[in-house]
């Protein structure tokens, strides 16, 4: 009788995976959780085209197939979220899975803390050997989410931070759902940074707790996006200023941002993707149409932090690097 008191007032964590076109990489990540402290598992398959869906409906018990039938990109994770039944959302992407340990720690710091909205762990990218290739360098996860401080142990409700890894956090379902999730004409890019400033400003806590592991397979399964990546950040960050922040600074912000996308686009050589996001913001606009709510000051300097001298910082360290390899 205990114990099925005790697991009725465990809190419920659900998993909602996002998978396009990676039949065999949800398969590891679908091992991988098997063993974790998970009450249900989404997989929501956006429009793939390999098998995908087959794959996860044969898998039955907890793992369930969620199926808009098309590629829906980020509204996928809302859907996942609406048919949930867990308190927490693990927030994964197709090739991206929790460590041990990882989904206990995060759920001990909502327990705690009944204001936190969303908190992201530690992503570490693998190689098919499970050997890390890259977890704290410049411009990686954890050197944004850090904020500039050294890596090492975080305090036990960890830092507060401007966005968290879409692909390796933990969210209330109910702040998640009471914000509307992520943004979905977004469609991909900027979505992180612009749910966590909403959560901000509906008084939920960002935060990231590096003592939360997630492994990343990016090394072995290799999408990048490419150009439609870089064209989507690129409208998507004029559309957040442009949602989210008074005229007055909006006006200034905008072209800061421009400016550090023109360094980097112009560093791979892909300038015409800068300037195809440009114009994408403004030729789909409509998509965005009334939908302008600025937020107060306050909430922006908090939601905002240290964004802005991260992005020059970051500007410097590649600059220094490219020095020293061209010597």
């Amino acid at each position: 009788m205990s114990t099925r008191a005790e697991d009725r007032s465990r809190p419920r964590v659900s998993a909602v995976i996002l998978a396009h076109n990676r039949r065999d990489a949800v398969g590891v990540v679908l091992d991988r959780l098997a063993e974790l402290p998970l009450d249900e598992i989404l997989v929501v398959d956006s429009g793939s085209t390999d098998g995908t869906g087959d794959a996860v409906r044969a898998r039955g018990g907890k793992v369930r197939l969620v199926d808009p039938g098309r590629n829906v990109a980020i509204a996928g994770r809302n859907l996942g979220a609406q048919a949930a039944t867990g308190d927490y959302l693990l927030m994964l992407d197709d090739d991206s899975y929790p460590l041990p340990g990882a989904i206990e720690t995060l759920v001990e710091m909502f327990e705690r803390t009944p204001r936190l909205g969303v908190v992201g762990g530690l992503i570490r990218d693998v190689d098919p050997h499970g050997a890390v290739v890259k977890v704290d360098e410049p411009g990686t996860f954890d050197w944004w989410l850090r904020g500039g401080r050294p890596p090492g142990p975080a305090p036990a409700d960890g830092w507060p931070t401007f966005f968290f890894p879409e692909g390796g956090c933990v969210a209330r379902r109910s702040a998640y759902l009471e914000v509307g999730g992520f943004f979905e004409p977004y469609f991909f890019g900027t979505s992180e940074v612009d749910l966590a400033t909403r959560l901000l400003a509906a008084g939920w806590d960002v935060r990231y707790q590096p003592a939360a592991v997630f492994d990343h397979m990016k090394v072995i399964t290799g999408r990048t996006g490419g150009g439609l990546m870089r064209r989507m950040r690129v409208r998507n960050q004029i559309w957040y200023f442009a949602l989210r922040f008074p005229t007055s600074l909006a006006v200034r912000r905008i072209p800061a941002y421009l400016l550090f996308d023109f360094v980097e686009c112009a560093w791979h050589g892909v300038l015409r993707d800068w300037l195809a996001g440009i114009r994408e913001a403004w030729t789909k606009r409509g998509e965005i149409r009334g939908m302008r709510a600025p937020l107060p000051r306050d909430v922006l300097r908090r939601a905002e932090l240290n964004r802005g001298r991260l992005h020059l910082r970051l500007l410097v360290l590649q600059l220094g690097l490219k020095l020293r390899r061209s010597r």
